[in-house]
């Protein structure tokens, strides 16, 4: 082997999101199932520290370890995020930024790939890295931003989440694109300070926003192509399907969630899962909604991470409810998907292809742009119901899930989208869309 190039791929990813992850893995995955003949493929994974590290190395890909290292519980708590900075404190934006491109300096990939992560974004451009690829879950780029991926009133304006839906599409169809890209979370203005800190510069037309920091020299979207028939895609960008984790053979499934889900119990099956990006009152108001009155019609799952929301506090509003089971343990996802009959969590990417892989109609709420436009596409096809976050309490919730339960024309809306996705392999079709691009790998060898 000592004779065989060896062509290094570094992969950075959002590791305390559990959606972002998981693609990063899966793409990984894919890479190395369809390396082209002639090459020893390396690829190393950029870590602040996470729960989904010792997955990566048992997958055989190497991790290496970023300044400064975090705690890991969630990127919420490890970024000290707010409503519209992805990291809360400006300190901690340097530290990110010049960690990340020492790590490139020090690895020295041939490609550098990463998903909706600014600060890679950012680092690559200083670094000055050989070739940019990015993968992302919706074309996120200004002129798809402006015209047809937000068609619903962000639920930052609470006022107007209140009107009617076809009034909320009007205004949001009316509404100049210079109004939209005032969006608050466009900005990161924690991540520009850092840019100017690390670069020591004071006007930096170059980087502005979102858009700037993620841009790449080809991009990859893992969504299925049917959400965007007719609509025009950036240059070098490319929607190649989901892209997200796999029924793994040795997952285990808990005793008491094969007890409720199990296909002789004939209650509607409902499982909650709100993933890392939702908040201790939104999973509370799930559960609130899920115990109001008496509803032996149904038994739920509910997984409580441990990052979002203590499981005592949760127990404290179940009770001794037997048709609710609480875990914060890890939970196979697409196999109890699979068992269930309704899913209520927010909008993750990985949550919504998971549930759609299933055939499992959602019901659910966003807490960032991309979730909002991952369930109103569900919506638009009558696979799903979204809730505006400021309106995701107890009463609303339980409205929603009588009407999916009572509606049969969710499930078949759903399935429609499950056959379509059956006939997509995200997986290989990520990697072969890269491939492709990178072009004959010799020639980007450092």
């Amino acid at each position: 082997m000592s004779g065989i190039p060896i062509f290094k791929i570094a992969i950075s990813s959002l590791l305390q999101d559990a959606g972002e992850a998981t693609r990063a893995i899966e793409l990984a995955r894919g890479l190395r199932e369809n390396c082209p003949p002639g090459i020893k493929l390396e690829i190393v994974f950029f870590s602040h520290g996470s729960s989904f590290d010792n997955k990566i190395e048992m997958d055989g890909f190497s991790v290496h370890r970023v300044a400064p290292e975090l705690p890991g519980v969630g990127f919420r708590h490890d970024l000290k995020s707010t409503v519209v900075d992805m990291v809360g404190d400006k300190e901690l934006a340097v530290q990110l930024l010049q960690g990340e491109i020492d790590a490139i300096h020090e690895v020295r990939p041939d490609v550098f790939v990463h998903g909706f992560w600014p600060i890679a974004g950012v680092a690559a451009k200083i670094a000055r890295v050989n070739k940019e690829i990015a993968y992302f879950p919706l074309p996120f780029a200004q002129d798809p931003f402006c015209t047809y991926l937000l068609k619903d009133i962000p639920d930052f304006l609470e006022h107007l989440t209140r009107l009617p839906i076809k009034v909320r599409k009007f205004i949001m169809a009316k509404m100049p694109p210079k109004f939209k890209l005032k969006a608050p979370l466009l900005k990161q203005n924690n991540i520009i300070s850092a840019y100017q800190k690390v670069t020591r510069k004071t006007e930096t037309p170059e980087m502005q926003n979102l858009f700037d920091m993620l841009k790449a020299n080809f991009t990859i979207v893992n969504d299925l192509p049917v959400f965007y028939e007719g609509d025009p895609m950036p240059k070098n960008f490319q929607v190649v399907g989901p892209l997200f984790s796999p029924s793994e053979p040795y997952d285990e499934i808990d005793i008491n969630i094969l007890k409720r889900f199990a296909p002789e119990n004939k209650n509607t099956k409902i499982f909650c899962t709100l993933g890392s990006s939702g908040e201790s009152k939104n999973l509370l108001e799930a559960i609130r909604a899920l115990t109001l009155g008496e509803h032996p019609e149904w038994d739920a799952v509910v997984v409580c991470p441990p990052s979002v929301c203590p499981i005592e506090e949760a127990r404290a509003l179940v009770g001794e409810n037997p048709h609710i089971y609480l875990t914060d343990s890890f939970v196979p996802a697409v196999k109890v998907n699979g068992m269930a009959d309704l899913v209520l969590s927010h909008g993750g990417q990985g949550t919504v292809q998971t549930a759609i892989s299933c055939g499992t109609p959602i019901v659910g709420f966003a807490v960032q742009p991309e979730q909002q436009v991952n369930l109103d596409h569900l919506v638009e096809r009558g696979a799903g119901i979204r809730i505006p976050i400021q309106q995701w309490q107890a009463d609303e919730i339980r409205k929603a899930l009588i009407t999916v339960i009572e509606n049969p024309a969710y499930h078949e809306h759903m399935a429609e989208l499950q056959q379509i996705l059956k006939g997509i392999d995200g997986k290989k079709n990520s990697a072969v869309a890269i491939w492709e691009n990178i072009g004959n790998p010799i020639s980007h060898l450092s």
